[in-house]
C-alpha cells in the first residue's frame, strides 16, 4: 500500500529509471543502448519533445544513448529545451539524422566513439530504413541487438515515484471526466465535452494528452452502429458531432498524463435515468469487476483473471473481441502487456502478476437491444495484494442497484 509519507521526486525518479536500464544492460551484456521511440526516450532520458505528425516526427527525432559505464544518458535532440533539469551540458547534443545514408554514417561514428571498443553489443529499439541497411556493416564487428525486451522489463515494474505520478494522473483525469459528465445535457454536442474536459484537466495540473477524448453514443443494438470487421460492438470511435438526446448511453475513454504517466479513464453515462435493464447490466459488470479485483495479487496469471471474469459472466467472456479484459499501464497511454487479447491463452498463462505492476481492467457487459455497460479501473499490484487507485463514483447506477435489491 501507499506510504503516506511518500512525496514525488522527479530527479530521483529519472535517476532510478536510468539505473534500472543500466542494470538490465549489465545483465544482458550490453555496452550501449540507443533509443528512438518516444516512450523509451522519455523513460531513459527524461526528455520531452513536441507532438508531431509522422512525416515530420521521423525526421526530427529525439534520441537517447545510455552507456553501461556512465550514470548520465546522452541526449540527441532538436529541442534542447526539452532536456530534463540538471542534465550536464556535455550530455546534450544536436540531433542525429536517421533517414539518410550520411546521417547513419554519423550515427555509427557517434556510437563507436562513445562505446570505445570494437565488438561490443549495442541495443537499439527502432530503425529507419537507412539504419536497417547501413548500421550492421558500419558498426561491425559490434553486435546489434533488440533493446525492446530490455526496456519492457524496466518499464513493467514501477518505482515509488512512478506510482505517485500515476496516482496524480488518474486523480486529475477522473476530476476532468467528472466535469465533462456534469456538463452533459440534451441539446449539446458531444464534441463540446472535450473543451470542458481539457480546461479542467490542465487547470488541475495535467501535463500531456495521448488520445483525443472519446465520447461515443452507443446504439441499443450492435447492428444499429457502424459496421465492424468482426461483427462486435464498434468502440472506440472518433468523437462525433452528435446532438445529445435524453436517454443516450455514452461510453467514454480519456487517456491523459502527468509527467508522461498515463491515466485511462473509461466510464458509462446515461443522459437521464438509466433503464432497469441497464442497471442490471451495471450490476453484472460490478460483480465481474469485484471478482477480478479480489484476485489481483502477486503470482496470479492472466489465465486466472480471464477465467474468473468468464465465470462471473455466466460462461461467456465479458470484453470486446478487439480489446481485452485488462492491460498494463505506464508511459505513453499504455504498455504492451494485455490479458485476454488475441495473443491467445498461452500468453495469458505466462503473464504473472508481480509487485510494482499496474493493471487496468475493463470488462464490458452488453445486451443487444438494450446497449451495454463498460468502465475501467486501475490497480497497483502490491507485495500482498493490490491498491485500487480509481475512485470514480458509479452513480446513479450504484444507488439504483441498491434500490432494486440487485
Amino acid at each position: 500500500m501507499r506510504d503516506p509519507g511518500t512525496t514525488l521526486d522527479l530527479y530521483r525518479m529519472r535517476h532510478e529509471r536510468v539505473a534500472k536500464v543500466r542494470a538490465e544492460m549489465d545483465r544482458h551484456d550490453v555496452a550501449a543502448t540507443y533509443l528512438l521511440t518516444s516512450g523509451n526516450v522519455l523513460y531513459a532520458g527524461g526528455a520531452w519533445m513536441p507532438a508531431a505528425d509522422n512525416g515530420r516526427q521521423a525526421l526530427e527525432r529525439t534520441s537517447v544513448l545510455v552507456l553501461r559505464d556512465d550514470p548520465v544518458p546522452h541526449l540527441f535532440t532538436p529541442y534542447p529545451e526539452g532536456a530534463p533539469d540538471g542534465m550536464p551540458a556535455d550530455h546534450v547534443h544536436p540531433p542525429q539524422w536517421h533517414e539518410s545514408a550520411a546521417g547513419v554514417q554519423q550515427l555509427a561514428s557517434t556510437l563507436l566513439d562513445h562505446v570505445g571498443s570494437a565488438g561490443a553489443r549495442i541495443a537499439i529499439d527502432d530503425f529507419s530504413a537507412a539504419m536497417w541497411f547501413g548500421l550492421p556493416k558500419l558498426l561491425s564487428p559490434s553486435e546489434i541487438t533488440n533493446a525492446n525486451p530490455l526496456l519492457i522489463d524496466c518499464r513493467l515494474h514501477k518505482t515509488a515515484d512512478e506510482l505517485e505520478c500515476m496516482r496524480r494522473s488518474w486523480r486529475i483525469n477522473e476530476a476532468a471526466t467528472a466535469a465533462a459528465e456534469q456538463a452533459l445535457r440534451p441539446g449539446m454536442r458531444l464534441t463540446d465535452l472535450s473543451a470542458v474536459y481539457f480546461r479542467r484537466f490542465f487547470e488541475l495540473g495535467g501535463t500531456c494528452n495521448f488520445l483525443d477524448p472519446v465520447w461515443q453514443r452507443m446504439p441499443e443494438r450492435t447492428a444499429d452502429g457502424p459496421w465492424s470487421t468482426n461483427g462486435d460492438v464498434p468502440f472506440a470511435l472518433v468523437t462525433a458531432d452528435h446532438l445529445v438526446s435524453h436517454g443516450d448511453v455514452i461510453w467514454t475513454d480519456t487517456v491523459s498524463g502527468y509527467e508522461g504517466y498515463a491515466s485511462d479513464v473509461g466510464r458509462t453515462w446515461v443522459v437521464g435515468r438509466p433503464s432497469r435493464m441497464l442497471v442490471g447490466l451495471y450490476a453484472r459488470w460490478q460483480d465481474i469487476t469485484d471478482a477480478v479485483i479480489e484476485a489481483i495479487r502477486p503470482g496470479v496469471t492472466g489465465t486466472e483473471l480471464t477465467r474468473l471474469a468468464i465465470e462471473a459472466n455466466g460462461g461467456t467472456k465479458p470484453w470486446l473481441d478487439h480489446y481485452f479484459l485488462a492491460h498494463t499501464l505506464g508511459l505513453e497511454g499504455g504498455e504492451p502487456q494485455r490479458i485476454g487479447s488475441d495473443a491467445g491463452p498461452e500468453y495469458d498463462e505466462q503473464f504473472v502478476l508481480e509487485p510494482g505492476m499496474t493493471v487496468v481492467i475493463e470488462p464490458v457487459v452488453w445486451k443487444d437491444g438494450h446497449s451495454g455497460y463498460r468502465c475501467e479501473e486501475l490497480l497497483f499490484v502490491t507485495e500482498d495484494g493490490n491498491e485500487r487507485v480509481s475512485a470514480y463514483p458509479d452513480e446513479p447506477f450504484a444507488s439504483l442497484r441498491r434500490g432494486l435489491g440487485a
